[in-house]
């Protein structure tokens, strides 16, 4: 069966889908540079709590100021959602498997990963900024297949958006947690009770998210090519991951340290944040 196309947005399609986020979390974004238009990377970034704006904002800036398209592989959940899953894919998103990703990288397109997948936006509590990349490799070996290099993107402000009051763990730990052991809903469903979505609060006791600014910088390329023919090396799978996780938890140092001088917040952001 022949493949569906690539899906290819509109800048003016895209500022218009996010515009009201982008007024919310007003982002800020370093380190565009890294991105050149004739060099595809993969994009490897965290995932905050719940996901929801991880990669959005730095897809629209690379579209709208370097004319660069980077489709964000994304896990299936999001197509069970109506109306949702529409947004995403007019977004340029596509569900994520190793087929998808390989289709990509074969057509030179730019290509986005977050290797935390749905458990590291369930957060538990004290996993902020924390990479839950268990013992995935497999972004290592699609760059290295495909001759990619690995461009690390950390994004910083997204955990602040909630407070989280009750993880898997808890409850887990609550006559729920056991109905769904008993039940086996528990290894059906949730991972054995470790993918289970956090009970959190955001703005007051609301749902909605704090309007924490997000700050997201791209960090320096980490070129695959000297690997060459080792994809299948778990060694050399590991040495890509460590210098990519490397990366990231520098960048996440980086950006706190700007986020704690950075005044510029207005008035009704601080009032919402401290509801």
């Amino acid at each position: 069966m022949e493949n569906p196309p690539i899906p290819k947005p509109t800048l003016e399609l895209v500022k218009s889908i996010i515009r009201p986020m982008k007024a919310y979390f007003q982002p800020k974004i370093f380190g565009l540079d890294a991105i050149e238009a004739d060099k595809p990377a993969l994009y490897v970034c965290n995932h905050t709590i719940f996901g929801l704006t991880d990669g959005i904002f730095l897809g629209a800036s690379a579209l709208e100021r370097k004319g660069v398209l980077i489709h964000a592989l994304i896990d299936n959940m999001h197509m069970q959602v109506p109306i949702w899953r529409d947004l995403v894919q007019d977004l340029g998103m596509i569900p994520a498997s190793r087929e998808a990703c390989s289709d990509l990288m074969a057509a030179g397109e730019h290509v986005m990963v977050f290797p935390g997948g749905s458990r590291e936006t369930w957060k538990h509590k004290g996993e902020e900024y924390q990479l839950v990349w268990k013992n995935r490799l497999g972004f290592a070996h699609m760059a290295i297949e495909h001759g990619y290099d690995i461009l690390p993107v950390a994004s910083v402000g997204g955990e602040e958006t909630y407070e989280i009051l009750w993880d898997a763990d808890d409850i887990m730990k609550s006559p729920v947690g056991y109905f769904l052991k008993k039940s086996g809903l528990a290894d059906k469903y949730f991972k054995g009770g470790t993918a289970i979505p956090p009970i959190v609060k955001g703005v007051g006791i609301t749902g909605l998210p704090r309007p924490e600014r997000l700050y997201i910088k791209v960090g320096d390329r980490i070129s695959t090519r000297q690997f060459k023919g080792k994809e299948d090396d778990e060694a050399t799978l590991l040495e890509v991951r460590g210098q990519t996780e490397t990366a990231l938890e520098s960048m996440f140092a980086e950006l706190m340290e700007f986020r704690e001088s950075d005044k510029d917040e207005e008035w009704w952001r601080k009032w919402l944040k401290n509801l």
